[in-house]
């Protein structure tokens, strides 16, 4: 077990707190692991609206001066458990993260400026952090702020959750950051033009890494690399994968407090009971078919458009689809037409509800992720831990993390051949037909499925490798 490491793990969200997707489970679950195995590792975010309105105890820690291009900026410093809390108001306390009625704020650049800028101060004050952690281009310009100011003793990492996400900007904005000139340069920040912030981390980092291994040779290709891929490769000596894990303690189907009735690998009765409370809250039909769900950003990513189109071909197969998730607003639309056309067949939920979420997982016997590129996905492990088979294409973390029929011993998925609706069809009739004609199959997946290991435990070993190798501790595990 390491000792006397601390890590400042810096991210935009954090799960309970604030989310808009995985990278704030991601920064609950893997320092709580941290902490497990001996690496102390605080947590830091903005201060948002929604966080307030919790009304959680925080605690006053500090009010420090910030310095970026707008002037010195008062930011106060709270706490509530392993969680530190930037709080400026006229930049967080607003509806929505990073977006409001559809639209990115305009001042995004600023915020996320100040609250990185901010992140280097509590480091400094902290006094004793050894590594800082940063997450997407929200937090990059932590690790710009560290290489210009020329601190010394604090090492850093880069996680790409998503590199499609790369926070670009116009250049007239350049002064805001109160960074060198140099640095807007194509080596470093510039991209064509703009301002690229997630360029500042793979640049300036001591280590990047992303969320599977699969996902991080995808991104060194033309197809993946959303325009990066060349530096990507030219940082490959220091570019790793490490696939996410999910934390088990909330997604357990023999405790949850959110499904109808628990259940284990040694007793699957109760994912009966769960798939026909599944079917009551979505209003289906209480029959005995093959149910389907998915939970996803309704956006082409995740080929929601490809479902859609298969829907149709799906219930006349005798099958059920539930849906929950929201995004681009004609699938929202679309999805609610399909739903009016096929009552009792087709449920859809647009927005998040973790009960529903729950309910889902627990009551679906499939899992549909047919995404386009995917850099690791918690569904589809989500779905393992509670005997749903999923359905998922071979990018990225569904690739290195889903063993499917007819890819080796003790299979728990089935695969999509290519991001296409024939071939999802294809993965959607056999799982229909082994639901119908080979129970013993289905039921040796499910416990295949919920036999594998998808805690944070192994992912979070190799992230304090990691941290270690960089600060070349002499303690390490044994």
């Amino acid at each position: 077990m390491i000792r006397n490491m601390k890590v400042l793990f810096c991210s935009s969200e954090v799960t309970p707190y604030a989310k808009t997707g995985g990278l704030a489970d991601v920064s609950a679950a893997l320092p709580d692991e941290l902490l497990r195995q001996g690496v102390e590792c605080p947590v830091v975010m903005p201060l948002y609206q929604e966080v307030k309105a919790m009304g959680l105890p925080l605690a006053h820690l500090d009010e420090i001066p910030v310095l970026t291009g707008t002037g010195i900026n008062q930011v106060h410093v709270y706490r509530h458990d392993n969680t530190y809390f930037i709080d400026s108001s006229p930049l967080f306390d607003r509806m929505g993260l990073y977006s409001y009625a559809g639209s990115d704020y305009p001042d995004n650049l600023e915020r996320f400026a100040l609250f990185s800028r901010a992140c280097v101060e509590l480091a400094r004050i902290m006094g004793d952090v050894d590594v800082v952690h940063c997450n997407d281009w929200q937090t990059a310009l932590v690790i710009a702020y560290l290489k210009a100011l020329d601190i010394e003793g604090i090492r850093s990492v880069f996680t790409i959750h998503n590199l499609a996400y790369q926070g670009a900007f116009d250049p007239s904005l350049w002064p805001m950051l109160f960074l060198p000139r140099e640095y807007f340069h194509p080596e470093c920040m510039e991209f064509f033009g703009r301002i690229n912030i997630m360029k500042a981390g793979i640049v300036f980092a001591d280590a990047v890494n992303t969320v599977s291994p699969t996902y991080a040779r995808e991104i060194q290709t033309p197809e993946y690399g959303s325009g990066l891929d060349g530096l990507l490769r030219s940082v490959a000596g220091k570019l790793t994968g490490i696939a996410n894990g999910i934390d088990t303690r909330a997604w357990d189907p023999g405790s949850d407090p959110l499904i109808d009735k628990p259940y284990s690998w040694g007793d699957l009765s109760g994912k009966d009971d769960c798939k026909n409370a599944l079917q009551e809250m979505f209003s289906l039909d209480r029959r005995a078919v093959p149910l389907f769900g998915l939970i996803s950003r309704l956006v082409e990513q995740k080929g929601i458009d490809l479902v859609i189109e298969a829907i149709p071909a799906v219930i006349a197969l005798g099958a059920q689809i539930v849906v929950l998730g929201n995004g681009n607003p004609g699938f929202e639309r679309r999805l609610a037409e399909l739903q009016r056309a096929f009552p009792g067949k087709l449920g859809i939920h647009v927005g998040f509800d973790e009960t529903k979420a729950h309910a889902i997982e627990a009551g679906a016997d499939f899992f549909l992720m047919p995404s386009r590129f995917e850099p690791c996905g918690l569904n589809q492990m989500i779905s393992m831990r509670y005997g749903t088979i999923p359905i998922v294409t071979g990018v990225g973390g569904l690739k290195d993390t889903v063993t499917a029929y007819g890819e080796g011993d003790c299979p728990f998925g089935l695969r999509v051949s290519s991001p296409a609706v024939e071939a999802l069809l294809d993965a959607v009739r056999f799982a229909c037909r082994i639901y119908g004609q080979d129970k013993d199959l289905l039921d040796a997946m499910k416990k295949n499925a919920m036999s594998r290991d998808v805690s944070w435990a192994v992912p979070a070993g190799e992230y304090s490798r990691l941290y270690c190798n960089l600060k070349d501790f002499e303690e390490r595990s044994r």
